[in-house]
């Protein structure tokens, strides 16, 4: 075309980059899977402690901290950006789950009642309030803005709408929403037979790796 360059098409990005596979494996990560995608901009502390499967991606401006217990990432997990998750008494996010952007996940929290003092500017025996592991299974979403707080388990399966308030766990398989956040609807699992075709596309599962009916856990040190 007069005038005009033809170019060759490609994609065009601005903002933070992926660290490199390279850079990953330097990081100390107690397990550390292929293909793991994590934005210059995130902040994990405590890589020790922290474990992301194959296929998995974290976001710009995510933070996730793991100073005490392990934070156990699947397979195929997404954590959109801006997400917050307070890991330190113990986190997992099992295969195919995801975070969309701004969900805080905590797994303790400063005591409210008046009975201790609050912030991480202090000895830890003056603060401290509830504290528990948080456990997301397999196929988990949950949307936009949500808090969950201590000690909740959401179980395979489940959604839970944007700016939902999480306090105690929840059923497999439920569309839930609100704060607090309650069941409004079962959830359709056609999705599996998407994972089984997905698993199928990408070959024959190789020794140690987990199998579609498998359930990842932390493992012990």
């Amino acid at each position: 075309m007069h005038g005009k360059a033809v170019t060759e098409h490609t994609d065009m990005h601005l903002g933070e980059r992926f660290y490199t596979e390279e850079e990953l494996a330097s990081a100390g990560f107690r397990r550390l899977g292929k293909n793991v995608k994590i934005k210059r901009s995130a902040g994990l502390f405590f890589t020790e402690n922290i474990s992301v499967d194959d296929n998995s991606r974290i976001d710009d401006f995510t933070i996730i901290v793991a100073s005490r217990e392990q934070v156990t990432i699947g397979k195929n997990v997404h954590i959109a950006a801006h997400c917050y998750i307070s890991g330190s008494d113990g986190f997992v996010m099992e295969d195919f789950s995801g975070l969309a952007p701004g969900v805080l996940i905590f797994t303790s929290s400063d005591d409210y009642s008046g009975k201790k003092l609050t912030n991480p500017t202090l000895p830890r025996h003056l603060i401290g309030g509830p504290a528990g592991p948080v456990n997301l299974g397999r196929h988990v979403i949950i949307g936009a803005g949500t808090v969950i707080l201590p000690g909740v388990t959401i179980g395979q399966g489940a959604s839970v709408g944007p700016q939902s308030l999480v306090r105690t766990s929840l059923s497999e398989w439920g569309i839930y929403a609100g704060s607090p956040a309650k069941v409004l609807a079962p959830r359709a699992k056609d999705l599996l037979m998407l994972e089984q075709e997905y698993l199928s596309s990408i070959g024959p599962i190789e020794d140690g790796q987990m199998n579609a009916s498998d359930s990842l856990v932390p493992s012990t040190p």
